[in-house]
């Protein structure tokens, strides 16, 4: 009996969970994101998995072309930006992706972010690299993470994952999301708020939500005024679900500190304040850039296999949850 063909639109990077997968299936892999080598290459193939590209490549018609598919995927985190899974899910396949691989490492990021600003551990390396050779007394007396209150926006895969770091640290998490009931919150020890109480609340904030039409500059000018003085507004989500200009205007007239990841326009403006704010950190949109993140081919591997095995992937979307991720 021949084994399902699943076609990779790249090459698989990891020799292992090729060799897993191609116990299950046949692999094609064609290193093309062109259109038109995708819709060549689609029949007869039961599963397809698309690398990220910056335009729509499985749109509703490449997948009408390829009639004999079950299941298809991206390599990355979302499905929003290349793949039209409207259309997908109307056909009644199976969407995956390889948020399984994401989690962890977003979470230390933004751990990482957390640490460095409370401890001012970025300034304090910046200047002695910079020319200060003893910048001891430059800051005032810094804060650490444990007890402190914390709240993460967005309680997804990587909101949740952020939370699980969080807890060696604090026992006060409160969570802003409407996909999690107030029950199931209480049960894991967490305190489900609305978004303008969890920024009045909380001394440190971790925005971590899918960008949406919905989501769009979510947090404002409203929710910066709630903030308390001292309070650390961390986003690691994206730069377009914050007002930059309001998030610059409350940095530069208030006592509140930033750990930025992602911004709105990218790449950051040269001359933008934040680059001269020493309440501020900045990294260039990194967080998912560890070498863990690789252990998505692994994750493509598990899910695939599990679905020729007649189970339900882990990663498998919903319309609902479809449309509440990030693009990649």
């Amino acid at each position: 009996m021949s084994k399902p063909a699943v076609l990779f639109m790249c090459k698989i990077a990891d020799a292992d969970a090729k060799a897993r997968l191609g116990q299950y299936a046949d692999i094609v892999e064609v290193d093309s994101i062109k259109y038109e080598d995708l819709t060549a290459a689609l029949p007869g193939k039961t599963a397809v998995i698309v690398p990220y590209t910056d335009h729509m490549l499985l749109d509703r018609a490449a997948i009408e072309t390829g009639r004999d598919l079950k299941l298809i995927g991206s390599t990355y985190g979302g499905v929003r930006q290349n793949i039209d899974a409207d259309a997908a899910f109307e056909r009644g396949l199976t969407v995956i992706h390889t948020g399984g691989s994401r989690p962890r490492p977003m979470a230390e990021y933004a751990l990482g972010l957390i640490l460095s600003s409370l401890l001012q551990i970025h300034n304090y390396h910046h200047y002695m690299r910079s020319g200060e050779s003893w910048p001891r007394f430059k800051y005032p007396r810094t804060r650490i993470l444990a007890g402190r209150p914390v709240g993460v926006i967005g309680y997804g895969r990587i909101g949740g994952g952020i939370v699980e770091l969080l807890r060696a640290f604090t026992d006060d998490i409160s969570v802003c999301s409407k996909h999690l009931s107030e029950a199931d919150a209480a049960s894991a020890g967490l305190k489900k708020r609305s978004l303008n109480d969890l920024c009045a609340n909380c001394e440190v904030i971790i925005l971590a939500g899918g960008y949406t039409p919905e989501t769009a500059k979510m947090i404002g000018a409203e929710q910066f005024a709630a903030m308390r003085d001292n309070t650390l507004f961390v986003n690691i989500a994206r730069g377009g679900m914050v007002d930059q200009a309001a998030m610059i205007t409350a940095v530069e007239s208030r006592n509140i500190y930033l750990a930025l990841d992602v911004f709105d326009p990218e790449p950051l403006e040269d001359d933008s304040p934040l680059r001269r704010n020493d309440r501020v950190l900045l990294t260039p949109h990194r967080a998912n850039n560890s070498i863990e993140f690789e252990q998505r081919w692994q994750c493509l591997a598990d899910e695939i296999i599990t679905f020729l095995g007649g189970g339900t992937p882990d990663s498998a979307l919903t319309p609902k949850r479809a449309g509440a991720m990030s693009e990649s």
